[in-house]
């Protein structure tokens, strides 16, 4: 009986081996990119170039010849006002577009503020009708009033002509005002700045009830009402940083109750700054912003070019740990911690200055909500103390992007 020789396959077609060649041909491509863009001299080239740094990002190559905190400085304009803004090399990572996509690239922020102030949210209206508001009274009770005195008041006001829908009330005091020292004033929707008329409040029951300022119904939760509302996801901070128009065409309405910010007629979108063979390797990758308490810790995914670093990412102890993405190399070390940095403490290292006045120092919007308030948002005051601070601040901030080809 002959015997049955087992055949094995050559050693290059055998998986095990191919995989290591594989690995190994991975490995020497790496070292070739690198040499090749030393002995160029490439390196000072692709600090301006956007192209060439997403594809070395891509291809895992990126790291063979910057560190992290290295720059790249491609243009951008601001109105007629060329800027050439540095953007720190932050972190490398595999990240996921919205059709599930994996690509591999890395992360960018602009080491300095933009060079003017734009509020993460401003006021919103206290009622915006649905369907028309027929002439009469009505009232309204307010509830999580943390700062002034309103808190439990019940607010009447008395309409002499129909309130057509969409229409909106604001009001016209100070976030700390006593609501009846002021005006409650109409709006034709949440995109005019242009008031139509206004009526006198005062305190009382009588007429129709329109609820309580919880949010929950036809009355905006008070937060929001005094000073703005600090949830990314529906931000006018996030519609502007990703806009592509030109002032006075980027803004939409992202929720009730929304108000337009006066900047919006005065500043073009971010990235009108950028031309789209720059901003077309900004990918448009998942973000996971946690809301705060008031709006229930949603867990809200978005998908965006630009955005804003959050606690997480820039090393310091998060609310919601795990959340709202990896920690970044950048600023680890940039720290020079072996563990997150503690909030409301202050890291000089963490101070943001103005790109067009590169010596003042001030306050910088990441996009993480302060967890207790709906109208706070985390950020780094201009002597690099974590703080949260009100939504409707018109403070700077420090776009951050992820390059890939």
């Amino acid at each position: 009986m002959s015997t049955v020789t087992e055949v094995t396959k050559p050693p290059v077609l055998n998986e095990t081996y191919a995989a290591k060649m594989d690995a190994l041909n991975h490995l020497i491509s790496h070292q070739n990119a690198a040499i090749d863009l030393l002995a160029s001299d490439k390196r000072a080239e692709i600090v301006t170039n956007v192209r060439e740094v997403a594809i070395l990002a891509k291809n895992c190559e990126l790291l063979e010849v910057m560190d992290y905190g290295d720059e790249i400085h491609p243009e951008w304009v601001d109105g007629g006002t060329h800027y050439n803004p540095a953007m720190n090399l932050c972190h490398e990572s595999d990240e996921e577009l919205e059709d599930s996509e994996t690509i591999h690239g890395c992360f960018f922020e602009w080491d300095k503020t933009i060079p003017y102030g734009m509020p993460f949210d401003p006021a919103e209206a206290i009622f915006e009708s649905d369907t028309e508001l027929p002439a009469g009274t009505y009232y309204f009770t307010i509830a999580n009033d943390s700062w002034g005195n309103n808190d439990g008041k019940n607010i009447q006001f008395t309409l002499t002509d129909a309130l057509p829908a969409g229409y909106q009330i604001r009001k016209s005091v100070g976030y700390n005002g006593l609501v009846t020292s002021g005006t409650l004033d109409i709006y034709s929707s949440g995109a005019s700045l242009t008031k139509e008329y206004s009526v006198t409040p005062s305190e009382g029951t009588s007429g129709t009830f329109l609820g309580t300022s919880d949010g929950s119904g036809n009355i905006n939760h008070w937060h929001r009402v005094a000073l703005g509302h600090n949830r990314w996801k529906t931000s006018n901070m996030r519609q502007f940083l990703n806009a592509t128009g030109e002032k006075g065409t980027w803004w939409t309405k992202q929720e009730k109750w929304d108000v337009k910010p006066s900047q919006a007629d005065t500043i073009d979108g971010f990235l009108h700054g950028y031309t789209e063979d720059v901003y077309r390797y900004f990918k448009p990758i998942k973000t996971v912003t946690v809301a705060c308490n008031i709006d229930n810790n949603v867990e809200d995914v978005t998908y965006d070019r630009v955005f804003l670093s959050s606690l997480e990412q820039m090393y310091c102890a998060p609310q919601f740990p795990g959340k709202e993405g990896e920690y970044w190399e950048y600023y680890k070390r940039l720290l020079g911690r072996t563990s997150p940095a503690p909030t409301s403490q202050t890291y000089a290292r963490l101070i943001k200055y103005a790109l067009n006045a590169p010596t003042s120092a001030l306050y910088c919007f990441r996009r993480s909500a302060y967890r207790h308030y709906a109208s706070c948002v985390w950020g780094v005051t201009a002597s690099g103390y974590v703080y949260a601070d009100y939504a409707t601040n018109a403070f700077r901030c420090a776009p951050s992007v992820f390059l890939s080809e």
